[in-house]
């Protein structure tokens, strides 16, 4: 089952366990109403811990301009400010879990999910082009989607474009 909850809730130091601690969501444990919640491990397992001033802001702010209209066939995703350069975030758009990063000021966005096992890439850590997976470490290039671990594999990527302050993505 923790498998399972790490592969539906994220892991308990990832971003989307920050995220629903900024937003008061709690630490995102799921269970029936016939069952507890079970105890959280130690905070020095990451549970219960305050992000450290250095992490990202997890691109909640500012808010994704609702006043651009966007190019024929793109999204609006987020705010150009919201994610700083060097750092990579998980959106979910038209029911599409999409990773986007922020390569010295250049955008992509590639799937959210790794071909390897199914790790959520906007999890992972982005290192100039080279996003690495957080499960087991596989590596891409967000430019080109190529894999850099595994040859045969390729990202799917999505065209990007910034229009005004919008970063808008092509489904």
């Amino acid at each position: 089952m923790g498998v399972l909850r790490d592969l539906l809730l994220g892991r308990p130091d990832g971003r989307r366990a920050r995220l629903r601690r900024k937003l008061g969501l709690g630490g995102g444990q799921a269970c029936t109403k016939a069952e507890a919640p079970p105890a959280p491990p130690p905070a020095a397992a990451g549970w219960g811990r305050e992000p450290a001033a250095a992490e990202p802001a997890l691109g909640l702010s500012p808010e994704a301009p609702k006043d651009v209209t966007p190019p024929e066939g793109f999204e609006v995703v987020l705010h150009k400010d919201a994610l700083p350069a060097g750092q990579v975030v998980e959106i979910i758009i038209g029911g599409t879990a999409i990773a986007v990063a922020n390569v010295e000021g250049t955008f992509h966005a590639v799937t959210n999910t790794c071909p390897h096992a199914g790790g959520p890439l906007g999890e992972g850590t982005l290192d100039g082009h080279d996003l690495t997976c957080p499960y087991h470490g596989w590596t891409f290039d967000v430019g080109t989607g190529a894999c850099k671990t595994n040859p045969d594999v390729v990202l799917r990527r999505y065209d990007v474009v910034v229009e005004r302050d919008a970063v808008c993505v092509r489904l």
